[in-house]
């Protein structure tokens, strides 16, 4: 009987390890913003974590204008010696992502936080919305957040998500 429940514990805190382990979601993206850009944050509600930001303007013909625009529409310049902050990624929901969403907003029960930089788009606007769009068509619980790097710069982004 001893050895039954030995056995059982032995499997119980395998696959409390493993449960663990694998609610664990890193993302890193390291790439240059040309022009207006867009950096498209994407997760499943019941995901929540934090992503570190960093931009660093490129100087091209001795300018280096960057101006960065957070979700909520706050707007600020980036001076020459970059700017970096926290993005923090509240959990919105309970609802377990079932299944895949391709396309711009690629995520799925494997990779529940996702961010992607868009270079180069023509109607930030537009695409913004298209974005935002996509997700509340979307029959499944996600959560978009749009940050907007307008000039040339070198654009960081490494964090994590925790879907328990």
């Amino acid at each position: 009987m001893k050895k039954a429940w030995l056995i059982f514990a032995l499997v119980l805190v395998v696959s409390t390890q493993l449960v663990v382990l694998s609610s664990f979601h890193d993302v890193e993206v390291n790439t240059f913003a040309s022009g207006n850009s867009v950096v498209g944050v994407y997760k499943w509600d019941y995901v929540q974590g934090s992503l570190y930001v960093s931009i660093m303007p490129i100087p091209l013909n001795g300018s280096s204008s960057v101006r960065l625009v957070f979700p909520n529409g706050t707007a600020i310049s980036i001076g020459s010696s970059g700017y970096s902050f926290l993005f923090p990624l509240p959990r919105t929901g309970d609802v377990l992502g079932n299944g895949a969403i391709s396309g711009p907003l690629a995520i799925s029960q494997s990779q529940p936080l996702n961010v992607t930089v868009f270079q180069s788009v023509g109607n930030v606007t537009s695409y913004v919305d298209n974005l935002e769009g996509v997700a509340n068509q979307s029959l499944m619980p996600i959560d978009v957040y749009v940050l907007v790097v307008y000039g040339e710069a070198q654009v960081s982004v490494s964090g994590f998500g925790i879907g328990l």
